[in-house]
């Protein structure tokens, strides 16, 4: 009897489930009717639908949902854009910043240099007139030109570069005429003699030639 029992209810309970899911099919069959023929009836069961589904005002709320996303996505990609854009900026910035630095540095370490190059220029003068003044002494002379020589070429080496004069034309950003000359032999405006040597280092002018120019 028992078992009998569980039974009907089984059945009763598939029947009424049965009888609730046709229920819907018929609601969803008059709601499909009611969708198609539009009017009042149409506007009801959308605006139903969407509140089953979180939205109060039909779709005019979906529509200002839809628009208040797209403008955020549109600030949002606007920012980013800027921030890109400062980015760029900042690293062009830094990358100036470097480059100019190292120049300057650079710059200052020449500077120094080149001083250091004409507080010396005084010892090539005076190798010169020792060189000059040797005489028959031609031991001391071979000793001195030696010297001469290592000190000058390890000069050249950092960058130090001796102005050519006799014979070129006067050129006063490299050349200082100490006297101006009648000279037959060479036209005017010309170097006739060279009575100090003149010095670049690195591009630089250290010292003017000094010379005697052609009237």
């Amino acid at each position: 009897m028992a078992r009998e029992s569980d039974d009907n209810k089984d059945m009763e309970r598939r029947n009424l489930e049965g009888e609730e899911e046709l229920e819907k099919e018929e609601e969803c069959m008059a709601g499909e009717e009611v969708t198609g023929e539009g009017g009042e009836g149409g506007e009801k069961f959308r605006q139903k639908d969407l509140e089953k589904r979180g939205f109060d005002d039909s779709c005019e709320e979906v529509i200002n949902f839809e628009e208040k996303l797209s403008r955020e996505l549109e600030s949002i990609q606007k920012e980013k854009e800027e921030l890109f854009g400062q980015l760029q900026r900042l690293q062009a910035d830094f990358d100036n910043y470097r480059k100019r630095t190292k120049e300057e540095r650079e710059q200052v370490a020449d500077n120094a240099l080149a001083e250091f190059m004409k507080s010396l220029l005084p010892v090539l003068d005076n190798f010169e007139r020792a060189l000059e003044s040797a005489g028959e002494n031609e031991g001391f002379a071979s000793g001195v030109r030696m010297i001469f020589k290592q000190l000058k070429e390890t000069l050249e080496k950092e960058g130090l570069e001796t102005i050519e004069a006799e014979g070129k034309v006067f050129d006063p950003y490299i050349h200082e005429a100490v006297v101006q000359v009648d000279s037959p032999d060479h036209e005017e405006n010309t170097v006739v003699e060279e009575l100090q040597k003149g010095y670049k280092f690195r591009g630089k002018l250290v010292r003017p030639s000094m010379v005697k120019v052609a009237k």
